[in-house]
């Protein structure tokens, strides 16, 4: 995992010192070339160091190698434009070029949006790909640009199996009464876990620790590799492998900046999005793996809950949630091999 990251950051910078080489050799003219040079801003959520975060740096990478030099592309991590919310309303509006955020927070505009938050809809991380690859994925994509006029450059970027961690012992349904969780402020999420038994807690990603460490939360649930960027490895010491989410990332782009862009240009974009999106999941395999031990490491009591007793919970939230809204997008989604 360290080699890979390492051998990312030389490429990254090897990369920086031939833009800088080849851009003093052009003399007076590159100046009007830069000038002309498109220039996409794009923001995601999540803490430096993660692998969304990395993704998107090769993302950026690639489309700069890729255009040589006519596109180039900044990112702004850790919510530096705003919570996910307000990230795709900047997409909306044209603020934001692009924006690379968890698909349930999609739920908040787009109510079919809320079955990317359903617990134990994906089996696995490829399950996940099929399906948001195929029918299920076109269907949401459509309805999120004819709803939102945002456009959907990849709904498959595998953001990690969210786990639950709290301060107390999460075995069974019966341990989450009363205890305070941090959720997604979206409506599934909230739903969700209300059926287990829980009080949802809607808090923003980036207030998350202190939420934690004044006990404002009990608990929270994310990916291992969310979870380590954000500290909460020091604040809770109990980690149910619980496998609730497989969770994905939408990566978007504004109707203001598709409508620039050539054919050509869109193309080349997109074929960046699935490579960085390729080697972003890459990175999220191999840090579960190495994060469990680490938390282990760390002093964390790792538990491996009753997940039965958890899916037999929520099996009838599908049919509940909104008058049964999403059941056919689940139905749909269950039946991909």
């Amino acid at each position: 995992m360290k080699n890979l990251y390492s051998r990312f950051s030389r490429s990254l910078k090897v990369g920086t010192l031939a833009l800088a080489i080849g851009a003093a050799s052009l003399g007076a003219n590159s100046v009007a070339v830069a000038q002309e040079a498109l220039t996409i801003r794009i923001g995601q959520n999540i803490a430096v160091g993660t692998p969304l975060d990395l993704g998107v740096k090769r993302f950026a990478q690639l489309v700069e190698e890729r255009s040589g030099g006519k596109i180039k592309v900044r990112d702004y991590p850790a919510g530096q434009l705003g919570n996910e919310q307000q990230m795709i309303e900047g997409m909306q509006i044209g603020t934001l070029d692009m924006a690379a955020i968890t698909g349930s927070t999609y739920g908040n505009v787009l109510p079919e949006a809320n079955v990317l938050g359903m617990l134990y809809a994906f089996r696995d991380p490829e399950h996940m790909r099929k399906a948001l690859d195929g029918p299920v994925g076109d269907h949401l994509a459509a309805a999120l640009l004819k709803k939102t006029d945002i456009h959907i450059m990849s709904s498959a970027w595998y953001y990690g199996t969210r786990q639950l961690t709290s301060n107390k012992p999460i075995k069974t349904p019966a341990d989450l009464e009363g205890v305070k969780l941090r959720v997604v402020p979206v409506p599934i999420f909230e739903a969700y876990w209300r059926a287990m038994g829980a009080t949802p807690t809607p808090v923003d990603f980036k207030d998350l620790f202190t939420a934690l460490q004044t006990h404002v939360v009990d608990a929270q649930e994310n990916p291992l590799a969310t979870a380590k960027g954000a500290g909460v490895q020091l604040v809770n010491k109990y980690l149910s492998l619980t496998d609730h989410l497989v969770s994905n990332v939408v990566v978007g782009m504004s109707d203001d900046l598709h409508r620039r862009l050539s054919p050509e240009q869109l193309d080349l974009i997109k074929t960046a999005v699935r490579d960085a999106g390729v080697y972003q999941d890459q990175l999220v395999i191999e840090s579960e793996k190495a994060l469990l031990e680490e938390f282990k490491a760390g002093g964390v009591t790792v538990i491996n809950p009753d997940k039965e007793a958890f899916r037999e919970k929520v099996k009838d939230v599908p049919n509940t949630f909104e008058g049964g809204l999403l059941a056919d997008i689940y139905k749909q989604i269950q039946e991909v091999k």
